[in-house]
């Protein structure tokens, strides 16, 4: 995927996959859910704080979906605040 491709509601920005992630989970499946954490409406989404920050700093969150691969094996996709990073990891990974 390119920098800045549009897709649904908003822009992904570069997209990265941890390496454990990539050997593990079904690419296919992976790529249903990106789908999905695009078009998830912004009330169905979790929104953590950024490691480092204060919690009280509101701004700096991610948006984060829980999905999993058709063989059970759950992991995150993470969007950064300013739509600059989407991030897929594993869920024992974070």
């Amino acid at each position: 995927m390119t920098q800045k491709q549009k897709c649904y509601s908003f822009l992904w920005g570069r997209f990265v996959m941890t390496a454990n992630a990539f050997h593990r989970l079904n690419l296919w499946d992976v790529y249903r859910a990106l789908l999905r954490h695009a078009s998830a409406p912004r009330a169905d989404v979790c929104l953590l704080p950024v490691p480092g920050k204060p919690s009280s700093v509101k701004v700096r969150c991610r948006h984060a979906t829980a999905h999993q691969d058709r063989s059970g094996t759950g992991f995150w996709i993470l969007t950064e605040a300013d739509l600059s990073r989407t991030t897929i990891k594993l869920v024992h990974d974070l």
